[in-house]
């Protein structure tokens, strides 16, 4: 096995030491002999402690061990042990921080040669995962699809929001710098559409005046929907555009462009029980029960509510059957009450 150069240093050193001391021993007997025993006293027999010491033993076994990364870096300075052939090794592996030990090559449990070399092999350690999502700030709708951030336990990173077309970076939520840990985490980015300049929450009616087209989107796509005149639709959204238009959504992916020369803002009664004695007689009950089926769009769901023009309670999907038990019309908008006891507008009802 080639010796490294500063383990023969080392020995080399402590060649000399050895050397050295049994030199300057020699001539310290030699010294008091020649000059401070006179010739009666030696013929006197020696005492015990007199004798000739034994020479000290010199260890003459080195193990060197070596700590390296996976890719043989040197990761802290090596241990040097010395003992004597044939006697056990007692040593204490170090503790490397963020390191596991991965390998191992040379291990021995005594000295079983003079030189010895034991190599260590640690990896860092995986730190938690970081998760990145995009979303639009209005919508909550994930704009792409979340990436993971991956590294090494004690590393620092830098997080970077990506650059989305037609979108602008308005807000972000969690650290997007620092030091990685064991935990797994979440950062996510927020943003909004350039053309939109507000988003709020809405919940005021609008009575068509005329038939008024529907639309999937904020300048979107005109779907195969039509609102007809005299109804009346709650809103949920409103969103103002860098155009100056104003669009309401009307539920799910329905949205219409407000026009004074189209539709007008409704003020509904707060409950039944607050209508007039002319609107409490538009209340009937239906003798024989009828059964109908929910027209809406395939695949979605319309909404029901807890009485005409009230709130959203619960809602059922496009195509479900049902049974109706009361009627209520006003401004010339006709509700059905259903056998759960929530409303829904004649318009999705087919007979």
């Amino acid at each position: 096995m080639k010796i490294p150069k500063f383990i023969k240093n080392l020995l080399l050193y402590d060649s000399k030491r050895k050397y050295a001391h049994t030199k300057k021993q020699k001539n310290n007997e030699t010294l008091v002999t020649n000059k401070h025993i006179s010739p009666q006293l030696e013929s006197f027999p020696k005492t015990p402690s007199e004798a000739p010491q034994t020479k000290k033993e010199f260890q003459d076994a080195i193990l060197l061990i070596l700590y390296v990364d996976d890719k043989e870096n040197e990761l802290t300075s090596p241990q040097i042990i010395s003992g004597h052939l044939g006697e056990k090794i007692n040593y204490r592996i170090k503790t490397i921080e963020n390191f596991d030990l991965i390998n191992f090559k040379g291990f021995t449990k005594t000295y079983s040669s003079p030189y010895a070399i034991l190599k260590l092999t640690f990896a860092k350690k995986i730190s938690g995962s970081i998760w990145t999502f995009t979303r639009d700030i209005d919508t909550n709708e994930l704009l792409e699809s979340p990436k993971l951030s991956k590294g090494y336990l004690g590393d620092a990173y830098q997080l970077y929001s990506p650059t989305i077309s037609e979108y602008s970076l308005v807000n972000v939520t969690g650290l997007i710098r620092g030091i990685r840990s064991l935990e797994t985490s979440t950062v996510t980015f927020f943003y909004r559409r350039q053309t939109w300049l507000t988003y709020e929450t809405s919940c005021i009616y609008l009575k068509m005046l005329s038939t008024v087209f529907v639309y999937d989107f904020p300048d979107g796509k005109q779907i195969n929907i039509k609102l007809s005149p005299q109804t009346i639709w709650k809103t949920f959204r409103t969103i103002t555009t860098s155009a100056d238009f104003t669009w309401y959504c009307i539920g799910g992916s329905m949205w219409v462009c407000f026009d004074e020369s189209q539709m007008s803002i409704f003020k509904k009664p707060d409950t039944i029980d607050s209508l007039d004695i002319k609107d409490k007689d538009s209340i009937s009950n239906l003798e024989n029960h009828t059964n109908a089926t929910i027209d809406y769009i395939e695949g979605r769901s319309v909404n029901l509510y807890d009485f005409p023009f009230g709130k959203i309670s619960s809602s059922i999907s496009h195509g479900v059957m049902v049974q109706t038990k009361q009627r209520y019309i006003s401004d010339e908008v006709t509700w059905y009450k259903l056998a759960s006891g929530l409303w829904i507008p004649e318009q999705y009802l087919i007979f």
